[in-house]
């Protein structure tokens, strides 16, 4: 039941996309908006219970429909498994963007680009100066960043026993996560729904950086994986765009600052190999090469569960 929830979503969200204004999406939206307006006063029990109503009443609803159905109708267990799968795991969530950019960088058209880049990231990132490279570099980091968010751990949050209702605990957390940075939350709450998105990320960030090691070159993402964990302020953001980076050999995140003649001499004499970048600075081919990657781990991935379900049912 599995693999035929996660290949049908997909397919189904290939025909019929689900963007921001899906109602689900707008639902999960307007909870996440509601409840630090009732629970959240700034202090550290009032911000555990602002998670606990945040994250409890939608799993165990899902949780408790998915169970039911699997034994009075199982037929519509599968129907419930797809409805949740495809409503938060999607390409189309943040292709359109990627897209865009990649037609008008094809089409020289930068300032097209940099306004796109812009309206995808938001006021965070200045885009009026960027030079060419710097767009493709930023709009591949974004990119890795949404897919494993929205396909990636997805499919691995629909692994866990709680099925569908994983699926939910995990984007609930994302969504909540990223609306609250910018929102008005009190630290107390933004640091434990921080806290909280790393730990049920800790295991989906590492096997989607296992998913682009293997399918893409392997030396420079594991090199990557290793070496360049200094390049990011987060272990997450920097274990994902640095094996994506590195599967795809293009450079990804700000250059490595020069070494110091002190340190150089240091490494030299201790006969260590001084850290390095990877891959070619970033042109606007990478962008077609990055999502060749990514549906080339989809297929890993798909794979390994397919041949995972195909030894559960002949075993005996």
């Amino acid at each position: 039941m599995t693999f035929f929830s996660v290949l049908l979503s997909l397919i189904l969200e290939q025909y019929f996309p689900v963007g921001p204004h899906h109602w689900m999406q707008r639902l999960m939206r307007t909870w996440i908006d509601r409840v630090p307006n009732y629970c959240d006063t700034g202090e550290e029990t009032s911000a555990k219970v602002a998670i606990t109503v945040l994250i409890i009443p939608p799993v165990v609803f899902v949780l408790m429909v998915h169970l039911w159905l699997i034994y009075q109708l199982p037929i519509f267990a599968l129907a419930w498994n797809i409805l949740i799968v495809y409503s938060f795991m999607g390409f189309r969530q943040f292709s359109f963007h990627y897209r865009s950019i990649q037609v008008a960088l094809e089409e020289k058209r930068l300032d097209d680009a940099r306004h796109e880049l812009a309206q995808w990231v938001g006021p965070s990132l200045n885009t009026e100066t960027m030079t060419e490279s710097d767009v493709v570099r930023h709009t591949l980091e974004r990119a890795i960043l949404a897919v494993h968010s929205n396909v990636f751990g997805v499919f691995f949050a629909f692994l866990l026993p709680i099925g569908p209702a994983g699926v939910v605990l995990y984007r609930l957390t994302l969504m909540a996560e990223e609306r609250w940075r910018f929102g008005v939350v009190s630290p107390k709450l933004m640091t434990i729904i921080q806290k909280f998105r790393y730990l049920i990320d800790w295991i989906p960030t590492r096997l989607t950086a296992i998913g682009f090691t293997i399918v893409g070159n392997f030396e420079q993402a594991a090199y990557a994986w290793r070496f360049h964990q200094q390049k990011w302020d987060t272990q997450s953001k920097a274990i994902l765009i640095g094996t994506g980076g590195g599967a795809l050999g293009v450079q990804l995140g700000e250059p490595l600052p020069q070494m110091k003649s002190e340190q150089a001499l240091i490494l030299a004499d201790t006969g260590e190999v001084p850290i390095q970048e990877v891959g070619i600075l970033p042109m606007p081919a990478h962008l077609t090469a990055g999502a060749s990657l990514v549906w080339r781990a989809v297929v890993l991935w798909m794979i390994l569960l397919g041949m995972l379900t195909l030894a559960v049912w002949i075993s005996p």
